[in-house]
């Protein structure tokens, strides 16, 4: 009886240091899910339909890969150097639209890869003014 009471108190230190540990990982990884700090969004003055095109074009440019296009969405999802970038365009107001990326490189925010992206569909409807 002393012996299991002894071998108890001794593993129980063990068991619920490693929960403690499990319960940190997922907090981790739970944390980088909600935390939207690395999403590159913008308003243009430019109609949605007109940057929704747009976008698909940079896309298609940057990622050798095909890209996966939901039209009714105005989303769309492309591999560019590794990392899964998700571009979201949305109509606000007449001759407006805001666009939203986000990027992911082994399952973390990826920002330089979203700013990047952002920046050059920016400049890509800049180019066609």
């Amino acid at each position: 009886m002393r012996k299991s009471l002894l071998a108890a108190l001794v593993i129980l230190p063990c068991v619920s240091s490693c929960a403690v540990l499990a319960g940190a990982a997922v907090g981790t990884v739970v944390y980088s899910e909600t935390t939207d700090s690395n999403v590159y969004v913008g308003q243009l003055n430019s109609s949605g339909q007109k940057t929704w095109v747009q976008t698909k074009v940079t896309l298609s440019n940057l990622s050798l890969k095909p890209i996966n296009v939901d039209d009714a969405a105005m989303q769309a999802t492309a591999d560019i150097d590794g990392a899964t970038v998700t571009v979201n365009v949305s109509t606000y107001d007449f001759q407006k639209s805001e666009i939203k990326v986000a990027a992911k490189k082994y399952m973390v925010n990826d920002g330089n890869t979203a700013k990047m992206v952002f920046d050059k569909v920016v400049a890509d409807l800049n180019d066609q003014r």
